[in-house]
């Protein structure tokens, strides 16, 4: 788990005569699952909303029939392995709500959704297994269960993934996407956020290597990376489905999912500081942010890519 903060001092001062109403210093607490981590990265902390080198100016907002103008002088960010504990506690706490939201990648449960609502529908992904092109499991596919186990490290050859054996051996070579610190990875297909005894954490997941022509390699990875790599690799096929961009936007492929933000339902006094938060995420520079990490944004034509030869 790493904590990102960002705080802005002297630049944040604003000449009193910039505007009628007074601006208001605020803050911002969000939780990110290293799932999405590489997608959302420092987009809601301090100095993505108001950047170093640009003139810092105050977000409007009007609720209640008050205008409101924030500048987020402590905008943080937490990322962990999975959002559902953060959940729990802002729920628990929700009779006395803080300016916090969290960065979901999944669906809000219907108990959740008593007390928690996405206030924005960012994009869409989904947990991919990738191997060469020419890899025999692009034509075989696997079951749900063994793309889970082989993200688990539990199973090690393709011959017990029930694949042909490729020609240039038996043994998978498993790559996680992450960054690796503390051998850790991000949590797909079940698996936790601990690499298993002798698989290896890439940023893409192993798709270069995939890519390069290895077949030993079994890249656990997302799909938003490996659209671009369809040309060298294949998303396997998971119990008949490989996902595609039409299945993962619709969400109908099983291992698609949503990223989203969420707060919840009833903010109290706090609700024009995560409505004015909520105008900085649908904004052009947030929506930027993203784009430029490699997020899929739902709202958006996704990148062209180049398609299978």
């Amino acid at each position: 788990m790493r904590i990102l903060l960002g705080v802005v001092a002297g630049l944040l001062l604003v000449p009193a005569s910039a505007s009628a109403q007074r601006v208001e210093d605020a803050f911002f607490n969000s939780v990110i699952p290293s799932r999405v981590d590489h997608l959302i990265g420092f987009t809601p902390t301090t100095f993505a909303i108001h950047p170093r080198d640009q003139r810092v100016v105050p977000i409007k907002v009007r609720v209640g029939g008050r205008t409101h103008r924030y500048i987020f002088s402590n905008a943080a960010a937490v990322v962990g392995p999975s959002a559902t504990i953060y959940l729990r506690n802002m729920i628990r706490g929700r009779r006395f709500p803080s300016p916090q939201g969290i960065f979901l990648d999944r669906k809000l449960t219907a108990a959740e959704r008593r007390h928690v609502k996405v206030r924005v529908d960012l994009g869409r992904d989904a947990d991919v297994l990738a191997v060469h092109r020419g890899h025999p499991a692009c034509a075989s596919g696997v079951t749900r269960a063994t793309a889970r186990g082989i993200a688990a490290g539990k199973i090690r050859t393709w011959s017990a993934a029930g694949v042909p054996v490729p020609a240039t051996g038996d043994a998978i070579a498993l790559r996680r996407a992450g960054t690796g610190i503390e051998r850790s990875a991000e949590p797909r297909f079940a698996a936790d956020w601990r690499l298993p005894a002798g698989a290896e954490a890439a940023p893409d997941g192993g798709l270069s290597e995939a890519a390069s022509g290895d077949h030993a390699i079994a890249a656990i990875t997302s799909w938003s990376r490996a659209r671009a790599f369809q040309q060298t690799t294949c998303a396997v096929p998971i119990d008949g489905a490989a996902p595609n961009d039409t299945s993962v936007r619709a969400l109908s492929h099983p291992d698609a999912y949503p990223v989203s933000f969420v707060a919840l339902r009833r903010l109290r006094n706090v609700t024009p500081i995560v409505a004015g938060f909520v105008t900085y995420l649908t904004g052009p520079q947030a929506a930027a942010s993203f784009r430029q990490r490699g997020m899929l944004l739902v709202k958006e034509e996704w990148p062209a890519v180049p398609s299978p030869s």
